[in-house]
């Protein structure tokens, strides 16, 4: 296959890229990388090269994302993608959020705005749902346009509105949190799980508001759900505490090798399966960060700050918090009123637990430092 660039000619040969001497520029290496894409995917067919260019060029894909587009849609002419574009446009839809329907709904673009998407956002205007949250939820998880307005959408919508006795910005904001929330059968999979938490003791408003924040927690397999929860309440957590739902949140989400790896992190940093399980009960969530996470935080406290890796199982707590917006401005502060003789008791939990409010009043204003003040927006980044 030949391309012809500013009258030079590229060849491909097994793979390769063969550049004329008279091609050694940057501007080859600009037009080329137009064209790498269809080398990529296997010399794309015709009309596979129309969609690539047309997702690049009208939407502003990479290459890379309009290569993955195109595998799984495919369309010789602009004008079906021309009109869901438009018809998104006229709807308030902002390009960057187009973009972001079409990446993770590829189909969309081939659909017919007018009985498949139409009808579905109609209903969620009648709801009185503010057209910027709107847009922002359905840009950003576009699954629910895909089911049948009337045998799912509007079923399970009314139903969890029902159930919970709550507006219908806050099924939105539940939809958001969880879009599966109005795409699984509400009936058959959700209210047997929340009755079987409410069994256990649970407070019917803890229910409501946990069903909101965390709709995750309750899309399972009922049968499962039972085994889960038979799991946590011999862990000794409480069902009449949040922590309960958290800690069925980290098993639903957490796979046991996925557990086993964490567990192994920490157990380099002298934790036995006992010090997990026991910082697990005492902060549930700790456990739903990646390995990279617990391994970086675990890092700064054990070897920039000196502290016993075991002292934070006490204070699991502390791994949630971010390194760079908290712990280590913080501790910046904390070890500069050290070295000062400023300080000499410090409870480091609530440094680091508490606003950003409180820590200026009690941390920083009192001494009247300039250089603390400096430090810490230093570390802050602004």
């Amino acid at each position: 296959m030949i391309y012809s660039i500013f009258k030079n000619q590229v060849s491909i040969r097994n793979g390769s890229w063969i550049l004329p001497t008279c091609a050694k520029s940057v501007s080859f290496c600009r037009i080329s990388s137009l064209f790498v894409v269809r080398y990529e995917s296997g010399i794309a067919g015709k009309e596979q090269s129309f969609s690539i260019s047309y997702l690049i060029n009208t939407l502003g894909l990479s290459p890379q994302s309009a290569l993955s587009v195109s595998k799984k849609i495919h369309f010789e002419t602009s004008e079906q993608p021309d009109t869901v574009i438009s018809f998104l446009m006229n709807h308030g839809f902002s390009k960057p959020q187009i973009r972001s329907i079409i990446q993770k709904w590829p189909a969309s673009l081939l659909c017919n705005p007018e009985k498949t998407l139409l009808p579905k956002f109609q209903f969620f205007y009648s709801k009185r749902i503010s057209g910027v949250q709107l847009l922002r939820i359905l840009s950003s998880n576009p699954d629910i346009l895909r089911y049948s307005l009337d045998n799912r959408i509007i079923p399970n919508f009314n139903a969890l509105k029902e159930f919970t006795r709550c507006n219908d910005d806050q099924v939105f904001s539940a939809y958001r949190n969880y879009s599966n929330i109005l795409s699984c059968d509400f009936r058959s999979m959700i209210a047997p799980n929340l009755a079987i938490v409410k069994e256990c003791g649970m407070p019917e408003p803890t229910i409501m508001v946990e069903l909101v924040l965390h709709p995750r927690a309750f899309v399972m397999n009922p049968d499962k759900f039972r085994i889960t929860v038979e799991e946590v309440k011999k862990l000794g957590f409480d069902p009449l505490k949040r922590s309960f739902l958290t800690a069925l949140q980290a098993f639903f989400q957490i796979s046991k090798s996925s557990w086993d790896k964490k567990t192994n992190v920490l157990k380099q940093w002298g934790w036995s399966n006992e010090v997990v399980l026991s910082a697990f009960v005492k902060y549930p969530r700790f456990m739903m960060y990646s390995e990279q996470k617990i391994t970086a935080v675990m890092s700064f406290f054990v070897h920039t700050m000196g502290w016993k890796a075991l002292e934070i199982a006490k204070h699991p707590v502390l791994i949630s918090f971010s390194l760079e917006r908290r712990i280590i401005p913080r501790c910046s502060v904390l070890q500069a009123l050290l070295s000062k003789g400023l300080i000499e008791k410090f409870n480091i939990c609530f440094m680091l637990k508490c606003t950003e409010k409180e820590f200026l009043q009690r941390f920083v204003i009192p001494y009247e430092d300039a250089y603390l003040l400096k430090l810490y927006e230093q570390q802050l980044g602004l």
